[in-house]
């Protein structure tokens, strides 16, 4: 991992030099490694979406065939043969860590100690934001995506998202560290939680084109 930290450092430098923002130069570092891994992450989704819809279908043959119970499992076993194509997809996430941690490195340890045009009432990127204005946003745009998978539910899946409780103990828990982080890591995080929002429009809207 280390060669690619080096990789993604050098790349960065490159594109400062290039632009002169370091805030920008963070932007569009995230924007073009999520752009990367926008195939692996809407597959990711497309899976998790079908185990949803596969606890749905395997609660109503445990209720439809409750007095059955060898009718019961012939069923179970059949709808569990036709689930294994889409429990490969969940592996997908073992690619996306490691680069999004590398990633979440690179942005913590950038030698930076100027402001950005982005956020203006700063002056060093490499500081927490002593207004938390960045640390709130931060925070909301991490929570939208949650918000709206709840209200898009996907046809025929069981619902088991999280709740508005467990949504605000991650928006809180979030919190404590953004009002404590470097702001380099507060515009990643924002950029990339603005990416998110739009993949999961995306996704709920086109994810039965793609392919299995």
């Amino acid at each position: 991992m280390s060669v690619i930290f080096e990789l993604l450092n050098s790349a960065m430098n490159r594109m400062f030099f290039l632009i002169g923002d370091w805030g920008i130069v963070i932007v569009l570092a995230t924007l073009v490694i999520r752009l990367c891994l926008l195939p692996l992450s809407l597959r990711q989704k497309r899976s998790i979406s079908e185990q949803q819809v596969f606890s749905g279908k395997l609660e109503e043959i445990k209720q439809r065939y409750s007095e059955d119970k060898e009718k019961q499992q012939q069923e179970i076993a059949r709808l569990s043969a036709e689930n294994m194509k889409s429990m490969a997809g969940c592996l997908v996430t073992l690619i996306q860590l490691p680069v999004m941690y590398i990633l979440y490195r690179v942005f913590s340890d950038m030698p930076i100690q100027v402001g950005s045009v982005l956020v203006p009432w700063i002056s060093n990127l490499k500081l927490p934001d002593a207004l938390h204005i960045v640390p709130v946003i931060a925070v909301l745009i991490q929570m939208l995506p949650g918000i709206i998978a709840a209200y898009t539910p996907v046809k025929g899946a069981k619902q088991n998202g999280m709740g508005w409780p467990q949504l605000l103990l991650m928006g809180g828990m979030s919190m404590l560290f953004f009002v404590k982080a470097p702001v380099t890591l507060g515009i990643y995080w924002v950029t990339s939680g603005l990416f998110s929002i739009l993949e999961v429009v995306l996704f709920n809207r086109f994810f039965k084109r793609l392919p299995a």
